[in-house]
């Protein structure tokens, strides 16, 4: 449940035999809401909500909400379920307020939904302005299609930026410029120019061609892959077939199990870059984007970089004298005919 004071509020999470992730918990003590597990009693004494965050929540929650001596909050957190399956839980058990939280990409601004006189809304609304987050709130029916769209939206800005990209490439000019250039009209802006990466299958297809391309014109026998290992699951067998092949996943994220993990997992991106002869880059990753180029080759045998995210200025790559693919920028170092 949740406690509401003066600096923080409390959230009761019903914990299956899966551990809850530590990146949800961090988010929400980012503003203020600490998690604690359902069956832990003396931490969770004095609170009066309940943290609804995966699809697995609501059916383990029936049972809890009729214990309770009073009726509070359900708080449905992200865009990992739908808050309809929370509005039916509360509908069996009246008292019960749901209010829906959502995060934009940065964390800066939040999406409140629920019953716009509600104390529970407010309450929300007041804990995200004391941790300096702008919130927009709006009615529960609101908010769900808001965090609907949302990756429709970015997906067909993804393939707008892979299509923009092939044509860059077809008449021979580069991407960034055209991109910047169509950022300065008021209408589009800049930040449209960091590609959310939606649309896996377009970014795939792309991967795989370059990769192709890069292993028939050089001696290919050791890559390092850097992105998250969910993309890496998704590529199709066989691509990286006879390739040793290296992983480094930044931010600390898992690696799941099962068929079509790739390679050996390293805990530094020097580890999987030594001795590389291609580098695939599928993610805009900070880390990797404050790093100079010449560091990261510098520990490659081959200087040979397919970056499908533009992390590095074209001008660096060709004054290194490497091969260097990105989405929309042909390079002087290789005939890229046909791509």
């Amino acid at each position: 449940m949740l406690e509401v004071s003066s600096t923080d509020v409390k959230v009761i999470v019903q914990v299956s035999e899966a551990p809850f992730p530590d990146t949800l918990a961090g988010e929400l003590e980012e503003i203020g809401i600490s998690v604690v597990p359902a069956k832990d009693r003396k931490q969770a004494a004095g609170a009066c909500g309940f943290l609804i965050a995966r699809e697995s929540d609501t059916g383990r929650l029936s049972t809890s909400l009729a214990e309770w001596d009073r009726p509070g909050l359900l708080l449905v957190y992200g865009d990992r379920v739908a808050g309809t399956a929370a509005e039916a839980l509360a509908a069996r058990h009246p008292g019960w307020e749901v209010v829906r939280l959502y995060r934009f990409a940065g964390g800066e601004r939040a999406l409140v939904g629920g019953n716009l006189r509600s104390p529970w809304t407010r309450i929300i609304s007041r804990q995200l302005a004391k941790h300096d987050v702008v919130a927009m709130v709006c009615g529960m029916r609101e908010a769900e299609e808001v965090i609907r769209q949302l990756p429709r939206y970015l997906a067909w800005k993804e393939r707008f930026y892979l299509r923009l990209g092939e044509s860059c490439d077809r008449r021979g000019v580069r991407l960034q410029t055209v991109a910047r250039a169509l950022g300065m009209d008021s209408r589009i802006g800049q930040g449209w120019l960091d590609p959310q990466r939606m649309e896996r299958a377009a970014l795939r297809r792309w991967l795989v061609r370059q990769c192709r391309f890069v292993m028939r014109k050089t001696n290919v026998r050791r890559v390092a892959l850097w992105g998250p290992p969910s993309l890496w699951k998704q590529m199709p067998p066989g691509w990286m077939a006879d390739k040793e092949v290296r992983l480094y996943v930044p931010r600390d994220e898992q690696i799941p199990n099962g068929k079509g993990t790739l390679g050996e997992r390293c805990t530094t991106w020097q580890t999987a870059l030594a001795e590389a002869d291609l580098l695939v880059v599928a993610s805009p990753d900070p880390e990797l984007m404050e790093l100079p180029l010449s560091e990261l080759i510098r520990h490659m045998r081959q200087p040979i970089v397919v970056d499908a995210c533009g992390c590095f200025p074209l001008p660096e790559a060709e004054a290194l004298q490497m091969i260097y693919r990105t989405i929309g920028e042909k390079t002087n170092v290789w005939e890229w005919s046909g791509l």
